[in-house]
């Protein structure tokens, strides 16, 4: 039995436009030039999405070189959400209801002050949630297992009555099913979550 939701955000309670995609991937080579130390070329976007794959995340791809935890969170925060995000009713309106019935809360790679920004651009009251665990309470980022771990503390539940939702298989999915979360994956379809629905709204279905 769930007793507690846990949500990622970007990704998640946000939708990925064709214009974030690319300026998000406009920023991650630009940074992996400059932390290399080689012109952009397409050989090295090749080359970052080989070591993205390898370590999963890109907080992960830039502590591999040696930069600090929240090195590409910085990075990320220069992007101008509100270029790109937008309220989204479907993630507004199960987000209410699910309160209604049980805890939710956050846990994301983010940082606190970015945590405000985007959910104030997405129109969702933080009130809403239990706990907020950000990237800069942890140790290390997803998929590193600290957070996960760190949501067990905070609940006091049993993993299994603890369900993840998140919108990436290896950051979210996997590492929250390895210290024995339920899983659930929004926005797509994957065997590897106990859930996955293509349509947020679905997720009340579990309940």
């Amino acid at each position: 039995m769930i007793k507690h939701i846990w949500f990622d955000i970007e990704g998640t309670l946000t939708i990925r436009s064709d214009e974030f995609n690319k300026a998000h991937n406009q920023l991650r080579y630009k940074t992996f030039a400059e932390i290399v130390g080689k012109p952009l070329t397409e050989e090295l976007k090749q080359k970052f999405e080989k070591l993205y794959a390898k370590c999963g995340s890109n907080s992960a791809v830039f502590r591999s070189l040696g930069c600090t935890s929240d090195f590409w969170q910085i990075r990320f925060n220069t992007l101008d959400k509100t270029k790109y995000y937008v309220p989204i009713k479907t993630v507004y309106t199960t987000l209410e209801k699910l309160k209604e019935k049980i805890s939710i809360s956050i846990f994301t790679n983010l940082k606190p002050d970015e945590i405000e920004n985007i959910l104030k651009i997405i129109q969702i009251d933080k009130g809403w949630f239990t706990f907020i665990i950000s990237g800069d309470d942890i140790k290390e980022r997803k998929p590193e297992l600290d957070g996960f771990y760190e949501i067990i503390k905070r609940t006091g539940l049993p993993p299994a009555e603890i369900l993840y939702v998140g919108d990436r298989v290896s950051v979210d999915i996997i590492p929250a099913k390895k210290v024995g979360m339920k899983t659930c994956l929004v926005w797509d379809k994957s065997n590897e979550a106990d859930y996955s629905f293509e349509k947020f709204e679905d997720i009340l279905s579990i309940f």
